[in-house]
């Protein structure tokens, strides 16, 4: 059993940029965009590369990201590379970067936001915004934010931080399921 907010459908071929998490996951063939319809452009960015260091990996980043300043970094690389009207698909730290992004006027058409942890520290945002989480993910956010915050939300029973990693999981496939029901 799962909780869920209603969706909001989009109709058009959009360009889709996925920014994975803090170590370069989901793989492509993991990815929830491998499973969706086809026709959307779909561009893989990784965190370490948007925030100007390629070499970190795992917690390296993720400090760098939200204790040095990388984060900031991302979100303007994002600003810059982006497509107005794109949709995003973010994974954990990706999720808050395009979060972030679309905070900061990045023209979004949509965001999809995954086991985005940090968003539980951000308010609300005019862009359209979808955010999935585990229920035994210990980092989600708190029901009055879900309540509040996000447009749309899902929290999978029995699904950890990392099911976005696992596509067959019962958690990975009903988040691809309403990411393609609202893209269509």
């Amino acid at each position: 059993m799962f909780a869920t907010a209603p969706a909001t459908h989009y109709h058009q071929m959009m360009k889709l940029y996925v920014i994975t998490d803090i170590h370069d996951q989901p793989t492509p063939e993991q990815c929830l965009s491998a499973r969706l319809p086809p026709g959307h452009d779909r561009t893989r960015l990784s965190l370490n590369a948007l925030s100007g260091r390629p070499k970190l990996n795992g917690e390296a980043l993720h400090r760098h990201l939200f204790m040095h300043g990388g984060i900031e970094e991302t979100v303007r690389v994002l600003g810059q590379t982006l497509k107005d009207g794109a949709v995003g698909l973010g994974y954990s730290a990706g999720g808050t970067a395009i979060w972030r992004a679309a905070a900061a006027g990045s023209s979004f058409s949509a965001i999809f936001c995954v086991s985005s942890t940090r968003l539980r520290d951000e308010a609300t945002i005019a862009t359209p915004n979808f955010v999935f989480f585990g229920a035994d993910d210990p980092g989600k956010p708190s029901p009055e934010w879900l309540a509040t915050v996000p447009a749309h939300w899902t929290v999978f029973d029995a699904a950890p931080h990392d099911y976005y990693r696992h596509p067959e999981s019962d958690a990975a496939q009903q988040t691809c399921t309403q990411i393609a029901q609202a893209l269509t």
